[in-house]
């Protein structure tokens, strides 16, 4: 027992209790401390989040109207157009290509150089093509003198048959002749049946000789004239292929097929070019036509014929409506519909492929309501007034 209070003894604090509730009152008073200034933080932030915001959002702005002008209302006529814009094109654009392969020995004209039907753009030049007219000369003149011979020789062989039938006549006639004599020698019995049988076997043979001889002539004027036949034909294709062959050499030079400008030039480096090689591009540009891309939905509101402004730059021109595609295409802004507009005036001045404005005229509102206007700014082709 006395070792167990000695032990009780030994766990008591050693501190009197009077320093202990001190102690713990100290705790307690610095924790209401510590809340109190996270508190004060927190108030005195917001407070300063809210001077800044009230001081540096934009307030609100009203626009008070303290300035106007009295003005008459009228009528007007007001026309509603449509703008599109679009791209200058030529209606007849064809290729610079030369009929034959070969070499560019020339080159006649420029970019951009105005050209007269039929005159000289570009010079070619083809070893092939003069080994070919040279070789069709050659082959013409060898069978026009075999024709020439070959007449000769018809000559010839038909005045042998002709002599060799009037030999044969002349035989026939004696033969005959003969007859005659021996058929009154047998009526007076002078001779025997044999010999007038011998006369009559021999006008016989002098007959069959005679047709032998025209059957002759007549196969031999056939073959004459079969050979005669072969060679014009020949001779006719040796003519065809020596138009054919000055045909390429007069397509050595390149003419313009109409009045027109040039709008490219394709020159090869090395000059040598095939047949039909695309060389560059000869436009007409007295007639000229701008195509435009409509929306499907805006192309009901006109038609053929309708009125068009064209705008290029400061100057402005007049058109019509001469086409418009049956049907849309899809393209890189959605389904478009092709519309051509025709000019009402020469403009072979302007620039193929240029972008004009086109303002189509939809609707001419008449009579309406106006009020007039004082002097302004506009900016961004007049997208914007100020």
């Amino acid at each position: 027992m006395a070792c167990t209070k000695g032990v009780e003894k030994m766990n008591e604090p050693i501190v009197p209790e009077r320093l202990r509730k001190q102690q713990k009152k100290h705790r307690s008073s610095g924790a209401k401390k510590q809340l109190s200034l996270i508190i004060f933080t927190i108030i005195a932030i917001g407070l300063i989040a809210y001077g800044a915001y009230y001081f540096f959002m934009p307030k609100q702005e009203s626009f008070i109207l303290n300035f106007y002008t009295y003005a008459p209302v009228g009528t007007q006529d007001f026309l509603e157009t449509l703008s599109v814009r679009g791209t200058i094109i030529p209606k007849q654009v064809v290729l610079i290509e030369p009929k034959i392969a070969g070499t560019i020995e020339e080159v006649l004209v420029q970019e951009g150089q105005d050209v007269e039907e039929g005159q000289p753009l570009l010079r070619l030049y083809s070893e092939e093509a003069i080994a070919e007219r040279n070789a069709a000369e050659t082959e013409l003149g060898e069978a026009r003198t075999k024709l020439a011979q070959l007449g000769i020789d018809h000559e010839l062989e038909m005045e042998a048959e002709r002599v060799k039938v009037l030999d044969a006549t002349e035989q026939l006639k004696q033969a005959e002749d003969q007859l005659e004599l021996q058929k009154i020698l047998y009526g007076y019995g002078s001779i025997p049946r044999v010999e007038l049988e011998k006369a009559e076997q021999n006008v016989e043979t002098a007959q069959r000789k005679i047709a032998q001889s025209e059957r002759e002539l007549e196969l031999l004027s056939r073959k004459h004239e079969a050979d005669q036949a072969a060679i014009i034909k020949t001779i006719a294709i040796n003519e065809e292929k020596l138009a054919k062959a000055q045909e390429k050499i007069n397509s050595f030079t390149v003419t313009a097929n109409f009045t027109g400008r040039i709008l490219s030039l394709k020159i090869p480096a090395n000059r040598i070019v095939t047949a039909h090689q695309d060389l560059g591009e000869l436009a007409d540009l007295t007639s000229q036509v701008v195509e435009l891309q409509v929306a499907p939905g805006q192309t009901e509101r006109f038609g053929i014929g309708t009125k068009v402004d064209l705008n290029l730059g400061q100057a402005e021109y007049q058109g019509e409506i001469s086409y418009i595609a049956p049907q849309a295409k899809q393209g890189t802004d959605g389904p478009t519909v092709l519309v051509r507009v025709d000019f009402l005036e020469e403009v072979s001045h302007l620039r193929p492929n240029s972008q004009v404005t086109a303002n189509i005229h939809l609707q001419l509102h008449q009579g309406s309501l106006f009020l007039p206007r004082g002097a302004y700014l506009t900016s961004g082709q007049q997208l914007f007034v100020y």
